[in-house]
């Protein structure tokens, strides 16, 4: 009689245990839930954008609520083990010759005055990691990044802008494939200099796809995307176009040295070889990351590299 008294009672804690721990799941999921769905109305990419430059741009540096939800890793994981969400909502593309493409607006539309930096993506649909970001409805690209860096830079007092005619309209018009971007994109850029007799700097901005280990460091437990700089050697005047990359280079070597991968100098049949640094001295391309990076740790690559173009332009 004693043993089944204490079997019931061990039974009967058991389930008091177990019907415990589902209204603590069972809470902790209709919170989630709350606070995921009002997340999901309020974030897109303009709002990103915004909270990305004003991290970038706060003196402080500290972090704020938006941006540490941002870095969750977990999100999806959560979202399918607690919400049963498989599929989240992806931002439309767009395939356009072969390219899944994503235009980005221009968050930002003030007109600067007498620029001197010029910002473009001779490839604008070059994305990056945006498991994190899909559920938003957020498409992180080389578009947003420029973004992000031109209002560094003009913080810095370095007057920049970014091309935001769409490349990929421009191909479309002129039934170019993939493989003519560079012309499409010269286009674009000689344009903006005529328009801008100011304009001294350029730098087209890509991200590679190399595997996240190459692409990535972590500096003072902060993840940085790695930058390397691509200089093509098949014009007469390129080792001026180089003296400009080593310079930026060296100025990252010395402040994060792990931050850099270095120059790629390419040349020869199979490669552009040119990549439009023929229109100016000062003109260089930039792979930001690869596409395994996040946003984040681009942003943070962001602040230090727009300190190295600020250094180079002031001398």
């Amino acid at each position: 009689m004693a043993k089944r008294l204490k079997t019931k009672r061990r039974l009967k804690f058991r389930y008091k245990i177990i019907f415990s721990m589902l209204i603590i799941l069972l809470t902790f999921v209709y919170i989630f839930n709350i606070l995921y769905n009002k997340f999901l109305i309020n974030i897109d990419n303009n709002t990103l954008i915004n909270h990305l430059v004003d991290y970038n741009l706060n003196v402080k540096k500290t972090h704020n609520v938006f941006y540490d939800i941002m870095n969750l890793s977990s999100t999806n994981f959560l979202l399918k083990y607690t919400l049963g969400v498989d599929n989240i909502r992806d931002e439309p593309t767009e395939s356009i010759n072969g390219i899944e493409y994503g235009y980005i607006d221009d968050p930002y539309k003030t007109e600067v005055t007498e620029p001197i930096l010029y910002i473009y993506n001779t490839h604008q649909s070059e994305g990056y990691q945006k498991s994190n970001n899909a559920s938003y409805n957020i498409t992180p690209s080389v578009l947003m990044a420029s973004y992000i860096l031109r209002e560094s830079l003009n913080d810095l007092g370095i007057p920049s802008l970014v091309e935001t005619n769409d490349i990929a309209e421009l191909l479309r018009i002129n039934s170019w494939k993939y493989s003519y971007s560079y012309a499409a994109s010269k286009i674009l850029l000689e344009d903006a200099i005529k328009k801008n007799n100011s304009l001294t700097y350029f730098i087209d901005l890509h991200r590679d796809a190399a595997s996240y280990e190459a692409t990535t460091t972590t500096i003072d437990n902060k993840k940085y995307a790695k930058v390397l700089f691509v200089i093509g050697k098949d014009h007469e005047n390129y080792e001026k176009n180089l003296k400009m990359a080593e310079t930026i280079n060296n100025y990252l070597k010395e402040k994060y040295p792990s931050i850099t991968r270095g120059i790629s100098i390419k040349g020869g049949s199979g490669v552009n070889g040119i990549y439009n640094q023929n229109v100016s001295p000062n003109a260089i391309l930039v792979e930001l990351g690869g596409q395994f990076n996040n946003i984040t740790e681009v942003n943070n690559t962001i602040s230090v590299l727009a300190d190295a173009i600020y250094s180079y332009v002031k001398g």
